[in-house]
């Protein structure tokens, strides 16, 4: 799709090629920015307590790069599946009239939502936590260097539900586009424990700081509706003032 875009052929070559490149910067650079605003510039403001070691940060950045890597060989043959016409993506986002780009705009957040709430929660039973998720979580207090850093078949795992979508109803490919972008970069704002937008029914970054440091709780993609209804919902606001966590993790 990106390939057609700029004008190079949808070969699987090709399409592996730039899903490393496109990963390697976006993990780089969006991360790299947002580590040196937040543990930085900003550290004083925003993790006054926060010491940077470098072994943890190598290793972030090294599990960031496995993931990248696994997750573009996984991704790449439904990336090609995609681009020769064998799912219900379209291009034209009038194709279909603007009333089903905003219904599928709903349909595809709901699957999506649903999707990774339940193999998120799966990835935390004991045998696939073991195999897959372990390395995810080697950091209760996360930095923005652990948006990426997960095993290849755990990324891969928790991306699959937003490239089955497009074979299970049209989606338009701009749409597509622009979620996959937006979920690496949320990646990035739910690592940095810092709270810009604190809305309860949005799984906002305190959320997911609470996931890392409990293990149990907070497993949604971005909203808590699927935590509020199966009992496994933990409100930042509540965990900042009863001292469950240690002051500065949270912000």
């Amino acid at each position: 799709m990106l390939l057609r875009l700029l004008g190079l052929p949808e070969t699987p070559a090709n399409l592996f090629l730039l899903l490393v490149v496109g990963g390697m910067v976006m993990y780089f650079s969006v991360s790299g920015l947002s580590y040196l605003i937040f543990f930085v510039w900003g550290k004083k403001r925003f993790h006054p307590n926060y010491k940077a070691k470098p072994e943890e940060l190598k290793s972030q950045m090294r599990w960031g790069v496995y993931g990248v890597l696994g997750n573009a060989v996984m991704t790449a043959p439904l990336h090609w599946l995609i681009a020769n016409g064998y799912s219900q993506a379209y291009w034209d986002p009038l194709e279909r009239g603007l009333p089903y780009l905003a219904l599928s705009f709903v349909l595809y957040l709901a699957f999506t939502e649903t999707c990774i709430y339940w193999i998120h929660r799966a990835l935390h039973t004991p045998f696939l936590f073991r195999m897959f998720h372990k390395p995810h979580h080697k950091w209760r207090a996360t930095t923005s260097w652990a948006s990426m850093a997960f095993h290849p078949m755990d990324s891969f795992a928790q991306a699959l539900p937003h490239h089955l979508a497009l074979f299970l109803f049209p989606v338009n490919v701009y749409l597509y586009l622009v979620m996959l972008s937006f979920v690496m970069l949320w990646s990035v704002m739910i690592h940095d424990r810092v709270s810009i937008v604190k809305v309860n029914f949005i799984n906002y970054t305190g959320h997911h700081t609470l996931h890392h440091w409990f293990f149990t709780c907070n497993y949604g993609q971005f909203f808590t509706f699927w935590d509020r209804a199966m009992g496994t919902w933990r409100d930042p606001e509540v965990a900042a003032n009863d001292g469950s966590v240690p002051e500065g993790v949270l912000r």
